[in-house]
């Protein structure tokens, strides 16, 4: 029988724990302490009769994945592991430090693969011996039940590591896409400018919470912005921007959006303080966020622009010009940042439209929605948008074609 070693009992680590144990891995689950990982196995027997319950696992199989989840509290025994997957704090330190001593400890032939959203693995792979063997495996939380697994390849990375790695996700009932190390791999890197542009059209005071977020729902989106702001945390969101900001050298297309900073000193962090851009208060969410509107001082042709592109979106409903430019200005720069990708050789474009569907539930992929928009009406929007905000609209060269 397989095992795999999985670091750190957090929930994500605990929903790639299922995921393993389900489909007949052994899990060899750590944390520092017993205490940490028994609390841990508790959540994962609770979803796994949660599951059995609701009719998605038989019993008796539930029951024995369970027994195939063993608790540890020693790296050590990590030595008779298969595959390894860290899964702890997002800290390029610990992990660097995690994988020096992985790097004694487990086989040679042993994949060693970490979880993180953001951070380079060639930065975690640094100062380990065996290099060609660590690589990235991205899971979406919630992972048990995410489908998409973002297989991450380094310079150093042997082609076969890759090749089993892909093999080991679908093994798992996931889809892997494939994708080179870079800040935020696909879909946190493509999705930034679903947070972003609407951060920024709201501290712009050109709408309210409720209006962009309506627009996003009308045009088809499972959930605007700042709701999902709030459902992921507005400060872990905040996180994963800094650092993609960060790594790509303060590039301004990037730039995160002093509102959001302001809204995490203040402990207005989402659903999980009760509120964030809404409060929640055990009725329906309404927004906690009262911004003053002011007029939009986008030029005429502009708002032309934002309004053709917005009428190849709309699924339902009436929008107003300003909800149409929000629209405008976010799937535009979601579609800019796939073609910057595809340039630089990160994924294909079908792994890219694939990765961000599954990743975020968008009803199209980017470049699905580049192909019914045009790429020339995106490329000029996108120019227009430079003249009047500067170069964090710079269009990609695929597009200016």
């Amino acid at each position: 029988m397989r095992a795999v070693g999985i670091v750190g009992t957090g929930t994500m680590g605990a929903g790639i724990a299922i995921s393993f144990a389900r489909s007949g891995w052994d899990v060899l689950l750590y944390d520092l302490s017993k205490e940490i990982v028994a609390h841990s196995l508790e959540l994962i027997v609770k979803e796994f009769h949660r599951e059995s319950e609701k009719g998605r696992i038989k019993a008796e199989d539930a029951q024995a994945a369970i027994a195939r989840i063993h608790p540890r509290t020693e790296l050590s025994d990590f030595s008779e592991a298969h595959l390894v997957v860290e899964a702890v704090t997002e800290d390029l330190a610990i992990k660097k430090e995690l994988f020096a001593k992985l790097d004694r400890i487990c086989s040679s032939e042993v994949p060693l693969t970490s979880c993180t959203s953001s951070l380079s693995i060639g930065a975690i792979a640094n100062g380990c011996a065996g290099r060609d063997r660590i690589a990235g495996l991205h899971f979406f939380n919630p992972a048990h039940k995410m489908k998409l697994v973002e297989v991450v390849k380094t310079d150093f990375l042997a082609g076969e590591a890759m090749q089993e790695l892909s093999q080991i996700v679908r093994q798992i009932g996931k889809t892997p896409i494939l994708t080179r190390d870079t800040p935020g791999f696909v879909v946190n890197r493509c999705a930034r400018h679903f947070y972003l542009e609407p951060l920024r059209f709201l501290s712009e005071r050109l709408g309210s919470v409720e209006e962009i977020d309506f627009a996003f729902e009308s045009a088809g989106f499972p959930m605007g912005p700042f709701r999902l702001l709030d459902l992921v945390g507005v400060d872990v969101n905040l996180l994963v921007s800094k650092s993609i900001y960060e790594q790509f050298f303060h590039e301004p297309r990037f730039r995160p959006v002093i509102m959001q900073q302001k809204m995490v000193e203040s402990g207005l962090l989402g659903r999980k303080t009760g509120k964030g851009f809404y409060s929640y208060d055990g009725k329906s969410p309404r927004a906690a966020l009262r911004i003053e509107r002011r007029e939009s001082v986008i030029s005429e042709s502009l708002s032309e622009m934002a309004h053709k592109i917005a009428a190849k979106l709309e699924t339902g409903g009436q929008l107003n010009v300003p909800q149409q430019v929000i629209l405008a200005r976010t799937i535009s720069m979601l579609i800019n940042e796939a073609h910057l990708m595809m340039e630089e050789g990160i994924a294909d474009r079908d792994s890219i439209d694939l990765a961000m569907k599954l990743g975020t539930n968008f009803p199209k992929g980017p470049l699905e929605f580049s192909d019914s928009i045009g790429k020339y009406m995106i490329a000029e929007f996108l120019q227009a948008m430079r003249r009047t905000y500067g170069d964090a609209y710079r269009p990609s060269l695929l597009l200016s074609q």
